[in-house]
């Protein structure tokens, strides 16, 4: 019997006037965490010469990053039910400024890896509560055009962070872009404070229910389930290219660190045009056939890259420009399961956003981990892990998806 969504409440508008300004703050909130990994990119294979580690203990500065940003979000997302949007906000500002500071004046590895743990957990809360927001705002009937635009916009500025990690690496040094996202946290402590109006009503601790009776809810709803592993696992195909591409680039290759940049922005502008095919696709298609279409163009992609990788008929040129068409097939998917997440519980909405945050970083922490491990100066680790993901992810899709609303 298929599962009914709960009850869609009716939606909370922000200030007229301030509307732009506050889907801008909920932009830089999202992506602050994306853009603050994509910044350092081109400075992983740098840190290792300078410190003299290895890959494997280089890429703990992604894993740590990721980790606290997965377990940050099981609490700032049932945090900001409670709490209020605009406070867990602020919180996490604080937090990715301190992170962010932190790193940018450490002298060793390994508080570098500290600092951009509490950057992680700082990102968390933009992370998680903007996405709660804009179901706050949207509603259920313009979740998920809203999402569609949010991806986009986000994807503007991730695929232009490698570029500018580049730049700063060659003229400024490491540390450089540290102090790009101590910019950037700070201006997003400013705008919450100033801008962002509070978008869910405060609720006292008496009249909710128990965290752990709603996560236990969250994860007995089979269409919660096939939203939220489905957006996971296409997440950590992401990051097979994210965590592999600097090493096999840089270290492999030779390139230096802009080519590099530029090379990664080619390949994540393919999410950029994913997310913004989206905001067509949805109206016309629907959003279940919207997401079997990016899963095919997934599965297929990393099929083409396994057989000519193994034929030997895979030239970088090729392997970045089938590397445009996996992402943009993630940046077509990703809006529709993350409105699916927020859709199947629009009164938990900040928990359904934290455990999809939380379970889809695992799944990019455990892919960074795992590509330092099987690292062997080819491409191979990067297109056979996004070929099994490609087909875990169609059969798991497949399943559940007669449950989604």
């Amino acid at each position: 019997m298929q599962e009914k969504p709960e009850p869609r409440p009716h939606p909370v508008t922000p200030p007229g006037g301030a509307g732009v300004l506050v889907f801008a703050t909920l932009v830089l909130c999202a992506g602050f965490g994306e853009v603050a990994t994509g910044v350092i990119l081109p400075a992983l294979p740098a840190l290792g010469n300078i410190y003299n580690e290895a890959p494997g203990t280089i890429q703990l500065t992604i894993v740590s990053f990721a980790v606290m940003f997965a377990v940050g979000q099981l609490f700032f997302g049932p945090f900001s039910d409670r709490k209020g949007r605009r406070t867990a906000l602020l919180l996490g500002a604080v937090l990715a400024l301190v992170g962010s500071v932190t790193s940018g004046m450490a002298d060793d590895v390994w508080m570098i890896i500290f600092g951009r743990a509490i950057q992680g957990l700082g990102a968390a809360a933009g992370y998680v509560v903007a996405r709660a927001i804009v179901r706050d705002i949207y509603g259920a009937d313009g979740t998920a055009n809203a999402m569609a635009i949010l991806f986009t916009l986000m994807t503007a500025s991730i695929l232009v962070a490698p570029l500018v990690g580049g730049a700063l690496l060659e003229f400024s040094g490491w540390r450089a872009s540290f102090v790009l996202t101590s910019v950037a946290a700070l201006i997003w402590l400013v705008s919450t404070i100033f801008i962002m109006p509070e978008t869910r009503k405060v609720v006292p601790a008496s009249k909710t229910q128990p965290i752990h009776e709603i996560y236990l809810g969250l994860f007995r709803h089979r269409g919660f389930l096939g939203h939220m592993l489905t957006h996971s696992i296409a997440y950590a195909g992401g990051y097979c290219f994210i965590a592999g591409a600097p090493f096999f680039f840089i270290e492999s290759l030779g390139m230096n660190p802009g080519s590099y940049g530029m090379i990664a922005a080619i390949v994540m502008s393919g999410f950029l045009a994913g997310s913004t095919s989206a905001r067509y696709a949805i109206p016309r298609w629907g959003m279940k056939q919207v997401i079997l279409i990016s899963l095919a163009i997934m599965l297929g992609t990393s099929a083409i890259m396994a057989g000519l990788g193994v034929s030997g008929l895979l030239p970088v040129s090729l392997f970045v420009a089938i590397q445009f068409a996996y992402w943009f097939g993630i940046g077509l998917l990703v809006p529709n399961t993350a409105a699916g997440v927020m859709m199947s519980h629009p009164k938990a909405a900040g928990a359904a956003s934290a455990v999809l945050g939380f379970v889809q970083m695992c799944a990019a922490a455990a892919t960074a981990l795992l590509q330092g491990l099987i690292y062997d100066g080819t491409m191979f680790p990067i297109i056979g892990i996004q070929l099994l993901l490609g087909v875990a992810i169609w059969i798991i899709w497949n399943r559940l998806k007669r449950y989604t609303v």
